[in-house]
């Protein structure tokens, strides 16, 4: 029973959620639940005095009571989303204030390396952190293009530009940038692919996203030495893609959630401090406006396995798509 009251803390719900008791949701419920008891008690009254079948007070009682328990689950809803929408919005620019502060700390480092090695004449070192603040700007304009797109996508802007393209040789441009990093977490990539695969129509940049996403994360949370392998077939009117990992696997209970903005399973966050939690978000998203589908299976402690199809179309009736 105490444990029980102790979770039915109104007060506590507004002080977590930082609002105000008369905009707080969890407060304005009780609030209601009284004004509604009171309201019903009067209406009894009110209904015995004019109504001389105690059925029919009583039938108006209920009526009431029931009218206002409409209106308030309307009213605590609307109160309930913008907590969410103000909270999301604090956690939103809590994880990209984080995600950019590491690479604008390496720019700003590396930007007095070469200040100093300038002055000495120390071309070879100066060219070396060149490279370095080159993967860190390609870093920050990742985060911010991932930001962009979770905004278009949350406000119904987003367009597709769609042409006829080779998912084949999409993602072996991707593995070509993602082998370095692989080798230098000591990772093996394996790519399989059937042979005269059909073109198809998509947006190549919103493509690349996808690709690069889920082959980032299959190699950032596999142990070292392990293997990652991609596979590419066709499957009746439809190409299937496929990264596997041998990886840190998903816990069970949070895997209902892989795809929702912002999260980030508790093991990865342990294992890769670094991320901002939208990338399986978009992922889904674009792969649902491209027409596809995209799921997964996990195991923790064993890997992920996540995958994608998408249409086989002759030709694409609409190269330009809304979402």
């Amino acid at each position: 029973m105490v444990g029980v009251l102790k979770h039915f803390n109104p007060l506590a719900e507004c002080k977590k959620l930082n609002w105000p008791f008369w905009q707080c949701p969890p407060f304005l419920f009780i609030i209601l639940g009284i004004f509604t008891v009171i309201s019903m008690a009067a209406t009894y009254v009110f209904a015995s005095r004019i109504v001389e079948e105690p059925q029919m007070a009583a039938m108006i009682v209920i009526v009431v009571a029931a009218f206002f328990l409409i209106v308030g689950n309307f009213i605590i809803d609307g109160f309930n989303r913008m907590a969410e929408a103000s909270r999301m919005k604090s956690e939103f620019i809590s994880i990209f204030s984080h995600q950019l502060r590491s690479p604008l700390s390496i720019s700003k480092w590396t930007l007095d390396i070469m200040d100093r090695e300038t002055k000495a004449g120390n071309l070879q070192n100066i060219t070396n952190s060149l490279r370095t603040l080159h993967d860190s700007t390609e870093n920050m304009v990742r985060l911010v293009n991932g930001l962009l797109e979770v905004s278009r996508v949350e406000a119904g802007t987003f367009i597709l530009n769609k042409i006829k393209l080779s998912l084949a040789n999409l993602t072996k441009s991707i593995l070509k940038e993602a082998q370095l990093y692989a080798e230098a977490s000591n990772i093996k990539i394996e790519f399989e692919t059937q042979s005269n695969l059909p073109e198809i129509w998509a947006d190549r940049d919103r493509l690349l996203m996808v690709i690069h996403s889920l082959v980032n994360n299959a190699i950032r949370y596999s142990k070292g030495g392990g293997v990652v392998v991609i596979s590419i077939k066709k499957q009746d009117s439809w190409l299937f893609w496929q990264v596997r990992d041998q990886g840190i696997g998903i816990p069970a209970l949070q895997q209902k959630y892989i795809f929702q903005k912002f999260f980030r399973a508790a093991n990865s966050s342990r294992f890769q401090t670094e991320g901002s939690g939208t990338g399986l978000y978009l992922v889904k998203r674009l792969i649902e406006a491209l027409g596809g589908k995209v799921g997964f299976n996990s195991e923790e402690g064993r890997g992920s396995t996540f995958w994608f199809i998408l249409p086989v179309e002759v030709e694409s009736n609409t190269r330009n798509n809304k979402i």
